[in-house]
Formats: C-alpha cells, structure tokens, sequence
C-alpha cells in the first residue's frame, strides 16, 4: 500500500512541517545542498497542517521543476563541449549525410513494421510507432516530392530528427552517444540527464547542418514537370505559365534576443553611464546562464532561476573567478564558503531583467506580457542597517592614528574628509565633489550647499556633472564650530585663491563622475590598518555616528533635513529646508566627548 505524503510532526515541539527530500543531483541548483526541503506550517492542529500542506506540496513541485531545468541545461551546455570537441573537423556534407542515413533507416523501419519489406537494417533501431500503411505511402511520396526539389531536400531528414529527439530512449543515436561518453572517458552506462544532454546536442548539430537554405535569386520555387512516387510511375505533369503574376512573400517576424532588447534599451534615451554598465552585467549574465533566449521564449522560471544562481555568486570576486562559467562560480562559493551577492545586489540584477522586458513589452512590441514582473525581490536578510555607528573608542582610535600616505591622495583630504563626516553626515561620494562656491554664507551662518551644479557650471565644465543621491540629498549644512576652529574656511580661502575647480583637487574623476573611487579604497584600508576591519564598518558609518550623536536632542524633522532623508510624508514637501539658524543650532549639539579634538585642530593648521 502506497502512502500518502503527510505533514511531519516535530516530536520535541509538536509543529507540523513540510519535508521532502530534495534529489542528490538537484541540490546545487534547490536553495543550497541541503538533504530535503522544509518548512514549518505554524500549527500544532492537525487538520489545519493538512490544509496548510498542499500549497507547500505545489510550490515544492515548482521548484523541483525548475532545478531540473536548470540541470538540463547545465549538462546542456558540458554536452555541446563534448560533441563539438568530438565533431571537430567533419563538414556539414558529413553532417547532412548522417542525418539523410537516419531518415533512411526510419524509412525502413517503417516499412519493415507494415510488412512491405522482408529485411530493414533500420528495423534493430526504436524509431517509435510506426505511422499506418496509408500515412506511409503519402509520407514516401511527399519524400520523394521534396527531394527532387535541391532547396528542400533536407526537410525529411530534419523532421526525422525531429521525431528522433522526441523518442524516450534516442535509440537510433545511442552508438553515437557511446561514443563520445568513451571519447571522454565516462563511465557507461551513463546518467540519464548527460545521456539525453549528448544526445540532444548532435541532434541540435544535425539541424543546424540541414538548415533550408532557399536560393534568394529565386521568387518561387519551380517543381519539376514530373513527379515521381513512392513506386516511380509519372503521377502528373504540372505547367506553369511565366506569366503569373508572383505575390510578395513576407518576411518571418525575428523577435530579439534579450541582449538585443537591453542594448535597444540602453541607446533608446540618455541613460545614466552607470546604471547601462552594471545593467549590462546583469543582462550579460542571465544571457550566458540561458544561452541569451529571444525574449519570447523568457519565462517566469528562467528568471527565478536567474534569481537563485545570482543570490549564489561570490561577491567582489577576482577576474578568474569571474571568467568561470556562473554555475561554477557558485559552487565555488559554496565549496570555499566565500561571500555571496546581498539581496539589494540581486535585486538590482532583477530589475534589469524587468526594465529590458518591458522594453519589448512597450517599445519594441515584440511580446505581450513583462514576465519579470511576476517574480518576486528577495528579502532583506535583516531589518537592520548593514553598517554600524562607530563606537567611542573606535573613534579615538580613528582621529588618534597617523594619516596613511597613499598616491592620488593627499593628506590634507584625508584630514578634511575624516574631520568633516562626523560633524556633517555627508555621504563620502558628496565631500569628494565638493566645490569652493559649494562653501556659503547666510546671516553670518557658514555652511555647506550640497546641491546639484548650476546649469551655466554644467556647461563649462569638462566631464560628467555631479548629481544628488536622492531629492532630500540637497540641504544646507551649517558648519560645526570645531570644523571652523581648526580653519576649514581659511582652506576654503585658499582654494578660491588657486582658482581651483574643486576643493579637493587632487581627486580623479572616473567615467561615471565619481571623484572618491581612489579615496574609498584609501579611507578602507586606513580603516583596516588601524583594526576596524569588521565589514560592517565603513566610512558610511559616519553618517549613524552622527545622526545617533544628536538623535533626542533635536527634532526628528530637523535631523532628517541635516542629513539628507525623507520620510515619505506629504508635509515635508510644503516649505521644505528650515531657519539657518535652527539648522547650525542643532548641528552643534553633536558632540564626541571621548575624542580630543584640540590635537586634531592643532594638526589641521600645520598642514595649512
């Protein structure tokens, strides 16, 4: 007697699970290697852990399916390797020869079954069940018609590979498959997903070799006077006049790849530079991962299945790693417990997969519906910041160590940017692009105007302009007595002296207009050197620092407009900014008693 599956009870705590075990070959590509799938259905009530189960059972069977389609073609694309490494050198003439034989032995087979012939050779191989005495002579005879027409001779051969592929067992192909698996030295008899990924990989060479090619001069196809049947009487004589007006033929509609959609895409309006490289990225990937499909042919399993290999990638990987095949750059990860994408990453990943889709949806109007849009985001893994304020000693540690000396980095930013962050929550790519006109005063109040460029300074300058974050990112930020004590203006002064375009004129700025790419691997390394390694600290860090050093001292409004967010709400939108003045008195109530800040103003007039 069969038994049914059931939901599993917990005999310590008496909750009821779905468990099923997961296939040993099917583990890599099923949420990680795990033995089974479990989840808990939230009940100790049996009747309602039945009712709970099926839609476990449902999306269980879902993603059994997709893992098998990502195995399939996983031993796909190891299959083409071997049979392309094994076909080296032979011609499409040899290719199409094979393929004619197999139409051949088909032919036979059939005929053997109908009792028409005593002796096939094709009669040892499997073809299928064979079609019935009438369907068979019809189908010698279109075979007979289409080939004394050169254009379609190939069309029998290629629908006999087609049913070839359909076949359960690839009978008539297994000497072939035998071949290569001992060419490649595997163990026979082989396993069932590399033996059918052989096999469909010589089908797939056959056809391409027997593709139609119809000679282009012509603008339609002559038969022959006489067409000959199966037993090689004359059936009929056709004529045709050459005065027959000829109907335009329409060209078959060729839906793009998705690579072609998102390269459509990327030129179809001014996109930010950024934004089309890493979007590429994404696309490029999902295009290796299924061989680049036209997009017609996506589907909602493709991109879960996207989303699942992105969520195993190694993040920040070395160039060997990543000119792995992805599959293998997941199971390394996993082997050698390396750090994998963050949710936020693949979820970027995604969206570039919904943005090209719906280009097609909309612009292209190359497919009806945008898939991507029924596959969900991945869940933050936690509710909380990946970064983490700075602690007391930490930042005596951090304003009490030696500056680093590192090229394309002078020590006076390296001061300045370290001095200015935690007295403003300024975000390290906003300092790097600060200007001297970027240094205000209002009502005797000196402050920092983090804004976008004016459009005149736009113009004038050579490379990108620098642009906000966010709309909330632009504000005025009062400056805080110590910055001013230890002579932030008087550097200020000085750059308007030099004439220089920026504040911190050494900083490079790279394609994407970026002036801190340097400047972040400097400011991380000094961070590591001096013993805050942990990942969770970096320079971002600044920014909790600040903020909990005047959270509860000040409104909550006003510390929002200090360090660039927004709540969401439709009353920050009416009068947005605040008095000056409201701004510098609660700029000062942030404080660090546990760091001596007289040193470090010390420091800052020496290196004026």
């Amino acid at each position: 007697m069969i038994r049914m599956a059931a939901p599993f009870k917990d005999p310590r705590t008496g909750i009821f699970y779905f468990r099923r075990v997961v296939p040993a070959a099917l583990r890599p590509f099923f949420n990680g290697a795990s033995t089974e799938y479990k989840r808990t259905l939230d009940t100790r009530d049996p009747d309602e852990a039945r009712q709970r189960y099926h839609p476990h059972a449902v999306v269980y069977e879902q993603k059994l399916a997709a893992a098998r389609r990502a195995l399939a073609s996983r031993q796909l694309r190891s299959a083409r390797v071997m049979v392309d490494d094994f076909l080296d050198g032979q011609t499409d003439e040899q290719l199409r020869g094979v393929a004619q034989k197999l139409a051949t032995l088909e032919l036979g087979a059939f005929e053997h079954a109908n009792g028409l012939i005593d002796h096939a050779p094709g009669a040892r191989y499997d073809f299928g069940v064979p079609p019935g005495l009438d369907d068979l002579r019809d189908h010698a005879s279109r075979t007979a018609m289409l080939n004394a027409v050169p254009d379609f001779m190939p069309l029998p051969w290629l629908e006999t590979l087609q049913r070839v592929a359909a076949l359960p067992s690839l009978d008539p192909i297994e000497w072939f498959i035998a071949a290569v698996a001992s060419a490649n030295t595997l163990d026979w008899p082989l396993a069932p997903e590399l033996y059918e990924a052989i096999g469909r990989a010589y089908l797939d060479r056959l056809c391409t070799a027997c593709a139609l090619s119809i000679d282009p001069a012509r603008r339609r196809i002559l038969p022959p006077s006489v067409l000959v049947t199966g037993s090689g009487t004359a059936a009929s004589t056709l004529s045709a006049s050459s005065n027959e007006p000829h109907l335009p033929v329409q060209p078959a509609k060729t839906v793009p790849t998705i690579t072609q959609v998102y390269e459509a895409w990327a030129t179809f309006e001014p996109r930010e530079a950024k934004l089309v490289d890493e979007w590429r990225t994404a696309v490029k990937r999902f295009a290796q991962l299924h061989d680049d499909p036209p997009v017609d042919q996506v589907t909602a399993s493709m991109v879960r299945a996207y989303r699942r290999v992105c969520s195993g990638l190694p993040s920040r990987a070395k160039q060997d790693v990543t000119a792995l095949p992805l599959l293998e750059q997941v199971e390394l990860a996993e082997n050698e417990g390396l750090p994998t994408l963050s949710p936020a990453t693949v979820n970027k990943a995604l969206s570039a997969i919904r943005v090209t889709l719906e280009h097609a949806v909309e612009e292209l109007e190359v497919i009806d519906g945008n898939v991507a849009k029924t596959v969900k985001s991945m869940a933050k893994k936690s509710l909380e910041d990946a970064r983490l304020a700075f602690e007391p000693e930490d930042m005596v540690r951090i304003f009490t160590s030696p500056l680093p000396e590192r090229s394309g980095v002078a020590q006076r930013t390296l001061f300045w940017i370290l001095t200015l962050a935690p007295f403003t929550g300024c975000r390290l790519d906003e300092l790097g692009k600060l200007r001297p006109g970027n240094i205000k005063t209002y009502d005797g109040i000196p402050y920092i105007a983090i804004e976008p460029d004016r459009i005149r300074v736009r113009q004038e300058q050579q490379g990108p302009a620098k642009r906000m974050k966010t709309a909330s990112a632009k504000r005025d930020i009062p400056l805080h007595s110590i910055l001013l004590e230890a002579g932030f203006l008087d550097m200020v002064d000085t750059r308007h002296s030099e004439g220089a375009e920026w504040l911190f004129p050494e900083l490079k700025t790279n394609k994407y207009g970026s002036r801190t790419q340097r400047l972040s691997r400097v400011m991380n390394d000094f961070l590591d050197d001096i013993g805050l390694s942990d990942p969770e600290l970096v320079f971002y860090s600044f920014r909790h620092t600040g903020k909990r050093a005047v959270r509860g001292k000040v409104a909550k409004e006003i510390v929002d407009l200090i360090f660039g967010h927004a709540d969401g709400s439709v009353s920050t939108l009416y009068g947005r900014g605040a008095d000056i003045a409201v701004l510098r008195d609660a700029i000062e109530q942030i404080h660090y008693p546990s760091v001596d800040w007289k040193p470090l103003i010390a420091l800052a007039r020496n290196l004026m």
